[in-house]
């Protein structure tokens, strides 16, 4: 059924529950759990803050930053034996992880509720322009 599963993570509490819950699910069905970062370029546009990209303070390195909270996850998945891999990578949020999930042949993509509501809702939130534009399937997760 389920061969593949993405998750998204940038390191937050939310993020985190996110991929607690895509963990167990790729256990539960054995199947290759893909963990992705992604960090924006500094953009300060409309698009960066509805949650789109996550922008940066010059002088900071997010590549680092995003590799280091997402293979600290990763290990914790491989632990209990599963098979993982790691996206690391600038751009866009909802662009690259639809990129990974055709690329990869994701069967199922875990997404966080949060930026569901509000103002993020109007202006667009990852999960839901990831749940109308996926190749696959879609689990939202109350991480809020």
């Amino acid at each position: 059924m389920f061969k593949s599963v993405l998750v998204a993570t940038d390191g937050s509490a939310t993020a985190s529950e996110a991929v607690r819950v895509a963990t167990e699910l790729a256990e539960a069905l054995h199947a290759t759990l893909h963990i992705a970062s992604v960090y924006g370029s500094g953009d300060t546009s409309a698009m960066a803050w509805s949650g789109m990209s996550i922008p940066y303070v010059e002088g900071d390195d997010p590549g680092a930053e995003a590799a280091g909270h997402t293979e600290a996850m990763a290990a914790r998945a491989r632990a209990k034996g599963l098979e993982v891999k790691t996206h690391v990578m600038p751009g866009f949020v909802v662009e690259r992880i639809l990129d990974i999930a055709v690329k990869e042949q994701v069967d199922l993509i875990v997404v966080g509720n949060k930026g569901m509501r509000g103002l993020k809702r109007v202006l667009g939130s990852v999960p839901n322009a990831i749940a109308h534009s996926a190749p696959c399937g879609v689990l939202i997760v109350n991480t809020t």
